[in-house]
Order: structure tokens, then C-alpha cells, then sequence
């Protein structure tokens, strides 16, 4: 299992977004244009928090939220948004499969997450109680396809961090989002323009659901 305080406590950590890059704050502000500017967002296994910061930015009269399990890159996250005097941003410690807070938002934001959560259905059921009404869950996750890039392409404490998708402990489809939200789904990088980014395969599925 990936120790993520570990990972973090090193203190020589990219801030990346795992996938996509920088580009994944554009797309999700395409969301926004779609969709509607949300009133609140939350990023659910934000890690170092690329595209909460970038939206925070874009957008002041939307208060973003990021969640970690790891308190030391959420101790560093908001030591940053104080620095950069990034007033509707803040982090809190925050886990799935069951996430630790009552607040509801416009919209939930899940990417490279569920890759490292062993109950990936109680997970989703607890991301989309977090939804409010009329908002929508942004939900990347490891399909059979990923188990099988991964097979292909990692090596070594890789393949370790992967551990969950190699052996096909927490896969899931499509039709198993749509089972436990009660939901209709749509691709997500179809709906902001993205089908034809290298990312955007058959392997990293992202689906948006609306509440």
C-alpha cells in the first residue's frame, strides 16, 4: 500500500497533477463553462494541489476546498495559499473510502485517487453524498484497462504503488458509477473537448455524474 505521509513528509515532491499536468485546471474550468461556475469545490485526494490552485486563482467568488489523507503536503498546501495570499482556498485531512466532512459542494473532484483506495464503491458512495443537489461528481478511475498499461509500462516501486490496480483488487466500470450514484454519467473528456489529449484514453477513464 502507498504510504502517502511518507511520500510527502520527504519534502522533495513535484507539484504535478498526475494526470493531465497543468492542462487539468483548463479543463476543469471548461467544466465551469459547461456547467456553471460553482459556488464550492472540492478536490478529494488533492496531493499537492495543482488545479485547486489554479482555480482559485481564475475564479475568487468560488471557495475551493482540498482533501489528503497526508497531513504534511496539507500542512504545505496551506502554508502556500497563506504565502500567496490565496484567500478561498484551504486543505484539510480528509480519506476515503469514507470522507470525513458533513459540507456539501457544487462540485467533487476526484482524479488519480481512487487508483489507491481498496473499496472503490464505498469511496463513490461517499463522494456523492458529498454532492449538493443539481451538482456534479468529476470521477477518474482504474478500469481493466489501466491494469493493463500499468502491467505494460511500470517497473519497480511503481508497480509497488500500483499494487491495488495490478492485481485487479479495486477495478470498475462505467456501469458500476452509474449503479452506486443512481446516476446517469457522462465522459468527462469528451464534455470539455478533450477526447483527443494523450491522457485522455481508455485507460484513464473520467466520468461526470450530476446530482
Amino acid at each position: 500500500m502507498m504510504d502517502w505521509e511518507r511520500f510527502y513528509r520527504r519534502a522533495d515532491y513535484d507539484r504535478c497533477a498526475y494526470i493531465g499536468g497543468e492542462r487539468m485546471a483548463d479543463l476543469a474550468g471548461r467544466l465551469f463553462d459547461r456547467v456553471g461556475t460553482p459556488d464550492d469545490f472540492a478536490s478529494v485526494g488533492c496531493g499537492p494541489a495543482v488545479v485547486p490552485f489554479r482555480l482559485a486563482e481564475r475564479y475568487p467568488d468560488t471557495e475551493f476546498f482540498g482533501f489528503d489523507l497526508s497531513e504534511t503536503v496539507v500542512r504545505d498546501n496551506n502554508e502556500k495559499a497563506t504565502v500567496e495570499g490565496v484567500e478561498n482556498l484551504q486543505f484539510a485531512v480528509g480519506s476515503l473510502p469514507d470522507l470525513d466532512t458533513d459540507r456539501q459542494f457544487d462540485v467533487v473532484y476526484c482524479v488519480a485517487t481512487l487508483y489507491f483506495v481498496e473499496e472503490p464503491r464505498r469511496a463513490i458512495e461517499s463522494l456523492y453524498a458529498r454532492v449538493r443537489d443539481g451538482g456534479h461528481l468529476v470521477l477518474n478511475y482504474p478500469n481493466e484497462a489501466s491494469r493493463e498499461q500499468f502491467d505494460e509500462e511500470f517497473e519497480g516501486r511503481k508497480r509497488e504503488s500500483f499494487e491495488l490496480v495490478l492485481s485487479g483488487a479495486n477495478l470498475i466500470s462505467e456501469d458500476v458509477v452509474r449503479e452506486v450514484t443512481g446516476a446517469e454519467t457522462r465522459n468527462y473528456w469528451e464534455l470539455v473537448g478533450a477526447e483527443d489529449e494523450e491522457f485522455a484514453d481508455s485507460a484513464t477513464p473520467c466520468v461526470v455524474a450530476e446530482k
